[in-house]
């Protein structure tokens, strides 16, 4: 408890200290003049946009769960879904959610090796998407590919992916991976259970296909409720540049050095959309608005909670 306490802290002046900084360079005046200005249409369109990309990440964990064997009803991940996106509001990372949705879901169907490998590969599928668009539409932009500065993150988080790809479906380096905790053996027969769930895709290509279709329409939604954003503050950016810089904003949010990612994310838009002439304000902007749709999406999630799903949580008689 007591480091879970320091993290959190830690994390809460990483946080305040980065808006500090920011907000240093960056007048809190000029910013409500831009928001003043804003054409509010594209906002709302922003807004929509950010949402469906949301609904159609419910439909790709309700999908997972189905090909590992868990019919959970439409109803049942919506709720389970947004009620984890308000959790993330009180805790220090993203993992909130996902440690609430699969608490939502064992608690009823059981079945904690198949829920925790859905939320891993939820995760994990999403993050394929992010590393692939972003390295493939790098190449399309001469004017991006000489910058080190944009190479080497979506080098990185490419790598990573991949890594992380050879050791669940590579059964070699999957077993060097083993000898790391040989001496422990009921941890190395959890791993081995928890790393079955992920092999029988691998089986089954074509279900990791359909599962990778909806994760690139997932990533192509949050670029382009970016590039809508961008249009309400007058920016007139060409679409792929979007599709490069926002995965690795989007990444570089996931660290978890501050509190649901703000911070990282408005410092990282700040410092990558300057390469494209952005003034710092606007970039600032674009992302706390993008910062906004996820309380908004949140407080929906905890209105959810308080007055239909917490229920489902009471012991029955």
């Amino acid at each position: 408890m007591k480091k879970k306490l320091v993290f959190f802290f830690l994390r809460l002046f990483v946080t305040s200290g980065l808006l500090i900084i920011l907000f240093k360079f960056i007048p809190y005046q000029k910013l409500l003049q831009i928001y003043k200005d804003s054409r509010k249409e594209y906002i709302f369109l922003g807004l929509l946009i950010f949402f469906i990309s949301l609904n159609i990440g419910i439909l790709r964990w309700k999908y997972i769960l189905f090909c590992l064997g868990i019919r959970l009803p439409l109803k049942e991940a919506f709720y389970s879904f947004f009620c984890g996106l308000f959790f993330n509001l009180f805790f220090s990372s993203f993992i909130a959610q996902d440690l609430f949705r699969g608490f939502s879901i064992v608690y009823r169907y059981k079945e904690l090796e198949k829920v925790t490998a859905s939320l891993f590969m939820d995760r994990y599928s999403g993050t394929i998407a992010l590393s692939f668009l972003s390295f493939f539409s790098l190449f399309l932009k001469p004017k991006l590919i000489y910058r080190r500065e944009v190479i080497i993150p979506v080098m990185f988080i490419f790598s990573a992916t991949l890594f992380v790809y050879l050791s669940i479906f590579n059964k070699r380096i999957f077993k060097l991976f083993l000898n790391l905790f040989k001496k422990n053996f009921s941890l190395v027969e959890k791993i081995k259970k928890f790393h079955h769930q992920f092999y029988f895709f691998k089986k089954k290509p074509y279900l990791f296909l359909k599962i990778m279709i909806f994760s690139f329409l997932i990533q192509i939604f949050t670029c382009f409720s970016f590039f809508i954003i961008s249009k309400a503050f007058y920016l007139d950016l060409n679409l792929i540049y979007f599709f490069t810089l926002v995965p690795v904003v989007t990444a570089i949010s996931l660290i978890p050095i501050t509190i649901a990612g703000l911070g990282t994310r408005e410092a990282a838009s700040v410092y990558f959309f300057s390469f494209l002439g952005v003034e710092k304000s606007i970039a600032l902007g674009i992302s706390l608005v993008n910062f906004f749709f996820w309380v908004f999406t949140a407080f929906l999630g905890g209105i959810i909670y308080v007055s239909v799903y917490y229920r489902r949580f009471q012991p029955h008689s």
